[in-house]
Protein backbone atom coordinates (compact mmCIF):
# COMPACT_ATOMS: atom_id res chain seq x y z
CA UNK A 1 0.00 0.00 0.00
CA UNK A 2 1.40 3.37 -0.99
CA UNK A 3 1.54 5.87 1.85
CA UNK A 4 2.84 9.41 2.24
CA UNK A 5 6.54 10.00 2.70
CA UNK A 6 8.10 12.34 5.21
CA UNK A 7 11.71 13.47 5.71
CA UNK A 8 13.28 11.72 8.69
CA UNK A 9 16.79 13.15 8.38
CA UNK A 10 18.28 16.02 6.43
CA UNK A 11 21.82 17.27 6.22
CA UNK A 12 22.97 20.16 4.05
CA UNK A 13 26.48 21.44 4.52
CA UNK A 14 26.47 25.20 4.30
CA UNK A 15 29.51 27.46 4.34
CA UNK A 16 30.37 26.95 8.00
CA UNK A 17 29.71 23.23 7.97
CA UNK A 18 26.59 23.45 10.12
CA UNK A 19 23.46 21.64 8.95
CA UNK A 20 20.94 24.28 7.92
CA UNK A 21 17.71 23.70 6.03
CA UNK A 22 15.33 26.50 5.11
CA UNK A 23 11.69 26.28 4.08
CA UNK A 24 9.27 29.06 3.13
CA UNK A 25 6.08 29.77 4.95
CA UNK A 26 2.84 29.20 3.09
CA UNK A 27 3.02 31.98 0.48
CA UNK A 28 -0.73 32.45 0.57
CA UNK A 29 -3.52 31.43 -1.74
CA UNK A 30 -4.63 33.23 -4.84
CA UNK A 31 -8.22 34.32 -5.21
CA UNK A 32 -10.12 32.72 -8.11
CA UNK A 33 -9.64 35.76 -10.33
CA UNK A 34 -6.11 36.63 -9.19
CA UNK A 35 -3.92 37.42 -12.18
CA UNK A 36 -1.60 39.94 -10.54
CA UNK A 37 0.92 37.29 -9.47
CA UNK A 38 1.47 38.11 -5.78
CA UNK A 39 4.38 36.57 -3.88
CA UNK A 40 4.97 35.78 -0.25
CA UNK A 41 7.73 35.62 2.31
CA UNK A 42 9.74 32.86 3.92
CA UNK A 43 11.14 31.42 7.12
CA UNK A 44 13.89 29.00 8.13
CA UNK A 45 14.36 26.18 10.57
CA UNK A 46 17.43 24.39 11.92
CA UNK A 47 18.18 21.41 14.09
CA UNK A 48 18.67 18.39 11.84
CA UNK A 49 21.45 16.27 13.24
CA UNK A 50 24.38 15.07 11.16
CA UNK A 51 24.72 11.33 10.93
CA UNK A 52 28.51 11.43 10.51
CA UNK A 53 30.25 9.36 7.86
CA UNK A 54 27.94 7.39 5.62
CA UNK A 55 28.43 4.26 3.54
CA UNK A 56 28.69 4.64 -0.23
CA UNK A 57 25.43 4.60 -2.13
CA UNK A 58 24.47 3.45 -5.59
CA UNK A 59 24.49 6.21 -8.16
CA UNK A 60 21.18 6.64 -9.88
CA UNK A 61 21.77 6.51 -13.66
CA UNK A 62 20.89 9.75 -15.44
CA UNK A 63 18.69 7.78 -17.84
CA UNK A 64 16.68 6.50 -14.87
CA UNK A 65 15.60 10.00 -13.89
CA UNK A 66 12.45 10.87 -15.84
CA UNK A 67 11.65 14.07 -17.67
CA UNK A 68 8.81 15.86 -15.87
CA UNK A 69 5.84 16.94 -17.98
CA UNK A 70 3.44 19.18 -16.06
CA UNK A 71 -0.02 19.66 -17.50
CA UNK A 72 -2.13 22.51 -16.14
CA UNK A 73 -5.69 21.46 -16.83
CA UNK A 74 -9.26 21.74 -15.60
CA UNK A 75 -12.35 19.55 -15.63
CA UNK A 76 -14.29 22.64 -16.72
CA UNK A 77 -12.12 23.41 -19.77
CA UNK A 78 -13.52 22.18 -23.08
CA UNK A 79 -10.07 22.45 -24.73
CA UNK A 80 -8.36 20.20 -22.18
CA UNK A 81 -9.54 16.61 -22.85
CA UNK A 82 -7.16 16.05 -25.83
CA UNK A 83 -4.21 17.14 -23.66
CA UNK A 84 -5.47 14.98 -20.79
CA UNK A 85 -5.58 12.00 -23.17
CA UNK A 86 -2.05 12.72 -24.43
CA UNK A 87 -0.75 12.82 -20.86
CA UNK A 88 -2.51 9.51 -20.19
CA UNK A 89 -0.63 7.90 -23.08
CA UNK A 90 2.67 9.24 -21.73
CA UNK A 91 2.14 7.60 -18.35
CA UNK A 92 3.07 4.19 -19.79
CA UNK A 93 6.26 5.41 -21.43
CA UNK A 94 9.59 4.94 -19.62
CA UNK A 95 11.61 8.01 -18.81
CA UNK A 96 8.64 10.38 -18.50
CA UNK A 97 6.86 11.55 -15.36
CA UNK A 98 3.61 13.27 -16.41
CA UNK A 99 1.82 15.22 -13.68
CA UNK A 100 -1.67 16.71 -13.95
CA UNK A 101 -2.09 19.95 -11.98
CA UNK A 102 -5.75 20.99 -11.86
CA UNK A 103 -6.39 24.72 -11.56
CA UNK A 104 -9.44 26.41 -10.14
CA UNK A 105 -9.95 29.56 -12.21
CA UNK A 106 -12.50 27.96 -14.57
CA UNK A 107 -14.78 26.77 -11.77
CA UNK A 108 -17.10 29.76 -12.33
CA UNK A 109 -18.12 28.31 -15.73
CA UNK A 110 -20.54 25.93 -14.03
CA UNK A 111 -18.45 22.95 -12.89
CA UNK A 112 -16.15 22.85 -9.85
CA UNK A 113 -13.01 20.83 -10.53
CA UNK A 114 -12.79 18.16 -7.82
CA UNK A 115 -8.98 18.01 -8.06
CA UNK A 116 -8.21 21.72 -8.26
CA UNK A 117 -6.27 23.52 -5.54
CA UNK A 118 -5.42 27.23 -5.36
CA UNK A 119 -1.78 26.24 -4.80
CA UNK A 120 -1.68 24.67 -8.26
CA UNK A 121 -3.02 27.87 -9.81
CA UNK A 122 -0.31 29.68 -7.88
CA UNK A 123 2.34 27.33 -9.30
CA UNK A 124 1.18 28.09 -12.84
CA UNK A 125 1.22 31.80 -12.03
CA UNK A 126 4.82 31.41 -10.86
CA UNK A 127 5.80 29.88 -14.18
CA UNK A 128 3.99 32.70 -15.98
CA UNK A 129 5.89 35.33 -14.03
CA UNK A 130 9.18 33.56 -14.64
CA UNK A 131 8.60 33.50 -18.42
CA UNK A 132 7.11 36.99 -18.67
CA UNK A 133 3.63 35.80 -19.59
CA UNK A 134 0.74 37.98 -18.42
CA UNK A 135 -2.13 35.52 -18.73
CA UNK A 136 -2.98 32.00 -17.65
CA UNK A 137 -4.53 29.39 -19.91
CA UNK A 138 -5.37 25.72 -20.13
CA UNK A 139 -4.19 23.35 -21.32
CA UNK A 140 -0.57 24.30 -20.76
CA UNK A 141 2.33 21.87 -20.79
CA UNK A 142 5.65 22.68 -19.10
CA UNK A 143 8.60 20.37 -19.70
CA UNK A 144 11.11 20.03 -16.83
CA UNK A 145 10.11 23.46 -15.54
CA UNK A 146 11.63 25.19 -18.59
CA UNK A 147 9.85 24.83 -21.93
CA UNK A 148 6.18 25.64 -22.28
CA UNK A 149 3.82 24.58 -25.02
CA UNK A 150 0.27 25.70 -25.81
CA UNK A 151 -1.90 22.83 -27.06
CA UNK A 152 1.03 21.09 -28.83
CA UNK A 153 0.82 17.91 -30.85
CA UNK A 154 2.42 14.65 -29.65
CA UNK A 155 5.40 15.02 -32.01
CA UNK A 156 6.26 18.49 -30.68
CA UNK A 157 5.97 17.33 -27.09
CA UNK A 158 8.15 14.28 -27.69
CA UNK A 159 10.80 16.44 -29.37
CA UNK A 160 10.87 18.70 -26.30
CA UNK A 161 11.07 15.69 -24.00
CA UNK A 162 13.94 14.19 -25.98
CA UNK A 163 15.89 17.45 -25.88
CA UNK A 164 15.68 17.42 -22.10
CA UNK A 165 16.53 13.74 -21.90
CA UNK A 166 19.88 14.29 -23.62
CA UNK A 167 20.72 17.60 -21.91
CA UNK A 168 23.80 17.58 -19.62
CA UNK A 169 22.98 16.70 -16.03
CA UNK A 170 23.56 19.34 -13.35
CA UNK A 171 23.19 16.94 -10.43
CA UNK A 172 24.49 13.55 -9.46
CA UNK A 173 21.82 11.57 -7.61
CA UNK A 174 22.67 8.64 -5.36
CA UNK A 175 20.14 6.65 -3.38
CA UNK A 176 20.07 3.69 -1.04
CA UNK A 177 17.15 1.75 0.38
CA UNK A 178 17.56 1.24 4.12
CA UNK A 179 15.45 0.11 7.02
CA UNK A 180 14.79 3.77 7.80
CA UNK A 181 13.62 4.66 4.28
CA UNK A 182 15.20 5.95 1.09
CA UNK A 183 18.49 7.76 1.65
CA UNK A 184 19.20 10.18 -1.19
CA UNK A 185 22.29 12.29 -1.79
CA UNK A 186 22.40 15.16 -4.26
CA UNK A 187 25.76 16.34 -5.56
CA UNK A 188 26.08 19.46 -7.75
CA UNK A 189 28.05 18.81 -10.93
CA UNK A 190 28.29 22.49 -11.79
CA UNK A 191 27.23 25.88 -10.47
CA UNK A 192 23.48 25.71 -9.94
CA UNK A 193 23.04 29.47 -9.87
CA UNK A 194 20.89 29.80 -6.78
CA UNK A 195 18.78 27.98 -4.20
CA UNK A 196 17.06 24.71 -4.99
CA UNK A 197 13.78 23.35 -3.61
CA UNK A 198 13.32 19.68 -2.76
CA UNK A 199 9.62 19.06 -3.34
CA UNK A 200 7.51 16.03 -2.49
CA UNK A 201 4.72 15.48 -4.99
CA UNK A 202 1.84 13.13 -4.17
CA UNK A 203 -0.35 11.97 -7.03
CA UNK A 204 -3.16 9.54 -7.84
CA UNK A 205 -2.28 7.22 -10.76
CA UNK A 206 -5.71 7.33 -12.42
CA UNK A 207 -9.13 8.81 -11.84
CA UNK A 208 -12.31 8.97 -13.92
CA UNK A 209 -14.70 11.90 -13.61
CA UNK A 210 -18.25 12.18 -14.93
CA UNK A 211 -18.83 15.85 -15.66
CA UNK A 212 -22.51 16.77 -15.43
CA UNK A 213 -22.41 20.52 -16.05
CA UNK A 214 -20.24 23.22 -17.53
CA UNK A 215 -18.32 23.08 -20.82
CA UNK A 216 -17.64 19.32 -20.61
CA UNK A 217 -21.18 18.40 -19.59
CA UNK A 218 -22.01 14.76 -20.36
CA UNK A 219 -18.40 13.62 -20.74
CA UNK A 220 -16.51 11.01 -18.73
CA UNK A 221 -12.83 11.99 -18.64
CA UNK A 222 -9.89 9.87 -17.50
CA UNK A 223 -7.09 11.68 -15.71
CA UNK A 224 -3.70 10.18 -14.85
CA UNK A 225 -1.09 11.16 -12.28
CA UNK A 226 -3.45 13.66 -10.70
CA UNK A 227 -1.45 15.78 -8.26
CA UNK A 228 -2.96 15.70 -4.78
CA UNK A 229 -0.29 17.66 -2.92
CA UNK A 230 3.04 19.40 -3.42
CA UNK A 231 5.14 20.11 -0.31
CA UNK A 232 8.60 21.55 0.19
CA UNK A 233 10.88 19.26 2.19
CA UNK A 234 14.02 21.38 2.03
CA UNK A 235 15.55 24.48 0.52
CA UNK A 236 19.16 23.82 -0.50
CA UNK A 237 21.90 26.24 -1.45
CA UNK A 238 23.26 23.81 -4.05
CA UNK A 239 26.82 24.60 -2.99
CA UNK A 240 27.57 21.38 -1.11
CA UNK A 241 26.10 17.85 -1.16
CA UNK A 242 22.68 17.38 0.38
CA UNK A 243 21.79 14.08 2.02
CA UNK A 244 18.26 13.30 3.14
CA UNK A 245 16.25 10.27 4.17
CA UNK A 246 12.57 9.98 3.39
CA UNK A 247 10.50 7.29 5.01
CA UNK A 248 6.91 6.09 4.82
CA UNK A 249 4.52 7.82 7.17
CA UNK A 250 1.66 5.93 8.78
CA UNK A 251 -0.85 8.74 8.34
CA UNK A 252 -3.74 8.24 5.96
CA UNK A 253 -7.00 9.90 5.05
CA UNK A 254 -9.28 11.01 2.27
CA UNK A 255 -6.73 13.51 0.94
CA UNK A 256 -4.16 10.79 0.22
CA UNK A 257 -5.91 7.48 -0.58
CA UNK A 258 -4.10 4.10 -0.47
CA UNK A 259 -3.02 4.18 -4.13
CA UNK A 260 -1.25 7.53 -3.77
CA UNK A 261 2.19 7.59 -5.39
CA UNK A 262 5.16 9.82 -4.59
CA UNK A 263 8.17 11.45 -6.21
CA UNK A 264 10.78 14.06 -5.34
CA UNK A 265 11.26 17.06 -7.63
CA UNK A 266 14.56 18.89 -7.34
CA UNK A 267 13.70 22.34 -8.70
CA UNK A 268 15.73 25.51 -8.98
CA UNK A 269 14.37 28.80 -7.63
CA UNK A 270 14.69 31.84 -9.84
CA UNK A 271 16.14 35.02 -8.38
CA UNK A 272 14.96 36.44 -5.06
CA UNK A 273 11.28 35.92 -5.85
CA UNK A 274 11.20 32.13 -5.32
CA UNK A 275 9.62 31.51 -8.72
CA UNK A 276 9.74 27.94 -10.05
CA UNK A 277 12.63 27.32 -12.40
CA UNK A 278 14.23 24.33 -14.12
CA UNK A 279 13.60 20.89 -12.64
CA UNK A 280 17.08 19.45 -12.18
CA UNK A 281 16.03 15.91 -11.25
CA UNK A 282 12.95 13.82 -10.55
CA UNK A 283 13.15 10.80 -8.25
CA UNK A 284 10.20 8.38 -8.11
CA UNK A 285 9.82 6.90 -4.62
CA UNK A 286 7.37 4.07 -5.35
Amino acid sequence: MAIPWVPSALQAQQGDGAPVISAPDDPGRMSPDAMNFATGGGASFNGFASSGSAPPMDRMPIAAMPVVVELFTSQGCSSCPPADAMIARMSDQPGILPLSFHVDYWDYLGWTDSFAQPEFTQRQEGYARASGERALYTPQLIIDGRDTAVAPGPAQVMNLIESHRIAPAMLSVQRESTADGETIELMPLSELGGPVDVLLVRFAPERQVQVTSGENRGRTITYVNVVLGLDELANWTGEQPLRMTVRPDDTSGEQYPPDTRHALLIQQELGDTELPGPILAAIPLD
